[in-house]
């Protein structure tokens, strides 16, 4: 490199990094088909309604709620009178096994406050609701809006008149908030170069200054890190660590993924693999999967940073590489990682 700095200057947009949110939150509406109770009357068989609700996690917890508002019609398959309705409001806790960023079943259970509009009206009145079930929602089915299906299957207890037990089933959809956005694409502007004087050498031609190289004297054509040392076979991405039963990439992780997204873009000939782990808490088959979603969480934060997707593949390799011992938690937390795995 010779000795002369180049200072590159333009009025180009530069990208928001406050464009991009997480989606802890969403909202969402389902379709309901209740078994009536037995107890209720001879011509009611079955009820149907739609819900709304909000939802979000706890903080960086499995647990959530929802707030929600609905109705059901009850038919009374008769001519000769009218339909039953019943009125909503309420709030459930939820569990789910994922981060609902992908295929993520979940508990769920709570309590409404209801309002029955019967015959004759002055048996219409105020009871409440119990309910508890289990549910899934589905990965994005579309690239916008993000949008996900949902099913549930629920048992409703009802406080009204005598008490009634019914078996609900739930399907519908759910749409995250606060998701990613792109930023604006930057204005093309005429640069202006102005080169100064340095006095910075880079003798060995690895594109690393000597006063910065580690490493002086490395051969011409291999490929180096940050200090000027040969890239290894295996880059550990030191750093990048997962919660228990999470694919979401923690914030202090960006920092190393950001040099690693240097180093791609630098060699961009250099193919690699993925590479996610766990660690041996859970079944082999569970943990399989959960070490490919996160080895999938890093691809997709090099793509959306500018490296070409055919750069990369992605593996999991489950709890069968440990690097550390997985009897404590600082061993586990160490064996629930992602690596890149030059291929070339």
């Amino acid at each position: 490199m010779g000795a002369v700095l180049a200072f590159v200057t333009s009025t180009a947009m530069a990208e928001d990094p406050t464009s991009r949110f997480g989606s802890s939150s969403y909202l969402g509406a389902l379709g309901g088909y209740t078994f009536a109770d037995d107890d209720r009357a001879d011509d009611i068989d079955h009820a149907s309604g739609l819900q709304l609700f909000y939802g979000s996690f706890l903080g960086d917890s499995a647990w959530g709620y929802e707030i929600s508002g609905g109705f059901d019609i009850y038919e009374t398959d008769s001519t000769i009178s009218v339909d039953y309705y019943r009125y909503t409001a309420g709030a459930d806790l939820t569990y789910s096994f994922g981060d609902r960023d992908s295929f993520t079943p979940f508990l769920i259970g709570g309590i409404a406050a209801d309002y029955n509009d019967v015959l004759p009206d002055d048996e219409d009145d105020w009871a409440f609701l119990a309910n508890a079930g289990v549910g899934f929602v589905t990965g994005p089915l579309t690239k916008r809006g993000k949008i996900r299906f949902r099913g549930e299957l629920r048992y409703v207890y009802d406080d009204f008149q005598s008490g009634y037990g019914e078996p609900r089933i739930n399907l519908g959809i759910e749409l995250p908030l606060l998701q990613e956005r792109e930023a604006p694409p930057p204005q093309p502007q005429e640069a202006r170069v102005v080169e100064v004087p340095t006095g910075l050498l880079d003798s060995d031609g690895d594109g690393i200054i000597d006063d910065k190289d580690e490493c002086p004297d490395t051969a011409a054509g291999v490929r180096v890190d940050g200090v000027g040392c040969p890239l290894p076979k295996i880059i550990d991405l030191k750093g990048v660590t997962f919660e228990f039963d999470k694919t979401r990439l923690r914030p202090d992780a960006e920092t190393i993924l950001d040099w690693a997204v240097g180093i791609l873009k630098k060699y961009p000939d250099m193919q690699v693999e993925v590479a996610g782990h766990t660690d041996s808490l859970g079944s082999e088959e569970y943990n399989q999967k959960l070490s490919e979603g996160r080895a999938q969480a890093v691809h997709d934060y090099f793509v959306e940073h500018g490296i070409p997707a055919e750069q990369m593949s992605v593996h999991g390799y489950g709890e069968s590489q440990p690097r550390d011992n997985n009897e404590t938690e600082a061993g586990r937390e160490r064996n629930r990682r992602v690596e890149l795995r030059v291929l070339n």
